[in-house]
């Protein structure tokens, strides 16, 4: 569903906190298109209920598959999220790409990429609630509040391309992925609240394997010198997303 091309805080609270029926369909077709595990965000709370599909326990954030009663593993869950992530990315490369050749109007890729940033991050708030029901207005409020930021800088963003700026070229296409991308980052943010909120008290940085990996630059730090202080206040954890790589960041953070 494309929106006018209107920005700003008022603009964004209505493209994430509404509960149209084409926002959630396209939060489905991504999640269960491209996750690997279709229907996990239909997850039930009632054990015995189902012989397919899934089980969230709330108490210990954990979702079960009802056939055979196996834990999905945090692994598992962060590969669902990586397979979501890449395919949006995609998608905006993709809608860059028309803008740069000159086949979609500035408006109406402003409006795409709001579509497949709200569809994108919805699911994975959705995921990390214990699926779609637990979501009422409180939880969209919040989900509004944590994402809100994304889409100032998408307008932003939207501003320097009108403006010239931004120059349409590969530059463009790449930084409009990065929305995409952020899902990782999106998802080990919520599960470093959830871990606060639950009173643990150490956190540690993991580096994706096979990942180049960024270094402090400037006035911001890097995944590898903040992987080597191990084990650490979680109050003093930096976000994922907040190092010299931003988006690109596939590091994961582990509790104690």
């Amino acid at each position: 569903m494309a929106f006018p091309m209107s920005t700003g805080g008022a603009a964004t609270a209505i493209l994430l906190r509404s509960d149209s029926p084409e926002q959630t369909q396209l939060a489905r077709e991504l999640w269960d298109g491209y996750s690997g595990a279709p229907k996990l965000l239909d997850a039930t709370t009632t054990p015995g209920r189902r012989k397919t599909g899934y089980i969230y326990d709330p108490n210990t954030l954990t979702y079960r598959r009802a056939d055979n009663g196996l834990k999905v593993t945090e692994k598992q869950l962060r590969a669902n999220v990586q397979k979501v992530t890449t395919e949006a990315s995609r998608r905006m490369r993709k809608e860059t790409q028309q803008l740069i050749a000159g086949t979609i109007l500035l408006s109406a890729w402003h409006a795409e990429m709001r579509d497949l940033m709200a569809a994108l991050y919805r699911t994975i708030w959705v995921l990390s609630i214990g699926g779609f029901v637990f979501e009422d207005d409180t939880q969209r409020n919040l989900f509004y509040l944590f994402v809100l930021t994304q889409f100032d800088w998408l307008d932003n963003f939207m501003f320097q391309l009108r403006s010239g700026v931004q120059p349409l070229n590969g530059m463009a296409m790449n930084r409009a992925g990065l929305y995409g991308l952020y899902g990782n980052g999106m998802h080990q943010n919520i599960r470093l609240e959830q871990h606060i909120v639950m009173g643990y008290g150490e956190a540690k940085r993991i580096l994706a394997i096979g990942e180049s990996h960024c270094h402090n630059y400037a006035d911001r730090p890097g995944c590898v010198e903040l992987a080597s202080r191990g084990w650490i206040s979680i109050g003093r954890m930096v976000p994922i997303g907040e190092t010299t790589c931003y988006s690109n960041c596939l590091c994961r953070i582990i509790y104690r």
